[in-house]
């Protein structure tokens, strides 16, 4: 999308990968009641008599112009709306209702990538993802090219995040406050879940004022149970909510593995860095002692004071403690080398979490190396 010359880009309004999941302020544009239009059948151009009907319409009732105007220009829109086959895989696969469907088409979907798409939707909050947006200015929504086979589905439930910001865009501020209190209730009943506080946090920084237009979309796309009165209320936007929220769990389960491994990792290599550092130093002072001793022992036989079985018996002893200590660096440098392949399997997975955070459009964290 290219913009003239001195004009301002749309605010938008993004779905986050948390890391997900930031954006610059949304401001919602009300349009009075926020009742269904009627959906014509899916995805057909209507005939040419529409647009006539649609004339009459308003001529006939000027005040429901008015009051319901972006209605029509959506169901405008929606009647001139030619999707293409990746935006309808996606409505199919998310199992959208014909009003879900129906405010996505209403947004003008597109796919975009790389620049084109950071022109529109880019964050510049370090460690976060953007993968689409809904512009208000525009009332569009622009979703991000994600190719990699490991995240298949989370096109489907981003287009759904944003579809539900749409939805928002279009409420009275009534109904907003309405949802904000069941909102919240639900925030409230998932308990004490770090990930989804931190994530709540970046969308304070980047989308200040948003908290409950978020909320809207993320518990609505990735929460299993809702309570009864917000599970009744997404019914008319997904013809079954579960296949949208398994498609995140599923698209989000590779993120899942990858951090439980990398922490797994991580701790096992501070075990073994601790135990080696502290067997070695005291292994270290064992050879030293042996090292004196054998050279005392030394003295002592070549004094001629020793008798051949305390020569012996000395011996033997200097020679256990030798064995012993040799046994406990053979056993460190074991241990070297395990730290070594784990440290090369935590380089593996900080890889493909590379590789992921690019397929992601994720701003890497500017952080020093650790070691």
């Amino acid at each position: 999308m290219t913009y003239n010359p001195g004009t301002p880009p749309p605010e938008p309004f993004s779905w986050q990968v948390t890391p997900p999941p930031g954006q610059a302020h949304y401001e919602p544009v009300q349009y009075g009641a926020p009742t269904p239009p009627p959906v014509p059948p899916r995805r057909r151009r209507a005939p040419a008599i529409v647009s006539v009907i649609v004339l009459v319409a308003v001529a006939i009732g000027a005040y429901a112009v008015v009051t319901n105007r972006q209605a029509l220009v959506d169901q405008w829109v929606v009647w001139n709306a030619e999707p293409d086959a990746t935006i309808s895989a996606y409505i199919d696969r998310a199992q959208l209702s014909e009003h879900g469907e129906f405010l996505l088409l209403a947004s003008q979907p597109r796919i975009a990538d790389g620049e084109a798409f950071n022109s529109i939707c880019g964050s510049q909050e370090e460690g976060a993802g953007v993968l689409g947006c809904y512009t208000s200015r525009d009332m569009r929504i622009t979703l991000f090219d994600v190719t990699d086979p490991q995240l298949d589905g989370i096109e489907e439930v981003v287009a759904a995040h944003e579809m539900l910001h749409a939805a928002w865009d279009r409420m009275s501020l009534a109904r907003q406050s309405e949802l904000e209190a069941l909102l919240e209730q639900q925030y409230a009943a998932l308990g004490d879940d770090q990930a989804f506080v931190e994530r709540m946090e970046i969308y304070a920084r980047t989308e200040p004022g948003q908290r409950a237009n978020e909320l809207h979309s993320i518990i609505g796309t990735e929460i299993v149970d809702l309570i009864p009165e917000l599970e009744e209320y997404y019914r008319q936007y997904f013809g079954d909510r579960s296949v949208i929220v398994q498609l995140h769990i599923t698209s989000n389960a590779v993120f899942v593995e990858i951090e439980a491994k990398s922490a797994a990792l991580i701790a096992e290599l501070d075990a073994l860095r601790t135990g080696v550092e502290s067997d070695s130093a005291d292994a270290n002072a064992q050879q030293v002692q042996l090292n004196a001793d054998i050279e005392a022992f030394n003295v002592r036989a070549d004094s001629g004071t020793m008798t051949e079985a305390e020569f012996n018996r000395d011996r033997a002893a200097l020679m256990a403690r030798q064995d012993a200590i040799s046994a406990r660096f053979d056993d460190i440098d074991a241990r070297v080398a395990l730290f070594d392949a784990k440290s090369a399997e935590l380089e593996q997975l900080n890889a493909q979490a590379a590789a992921l955070n690019t397929a992601l459009n994720i701003t890497p964290r500017q952080t020093e190396p650790i070691g």
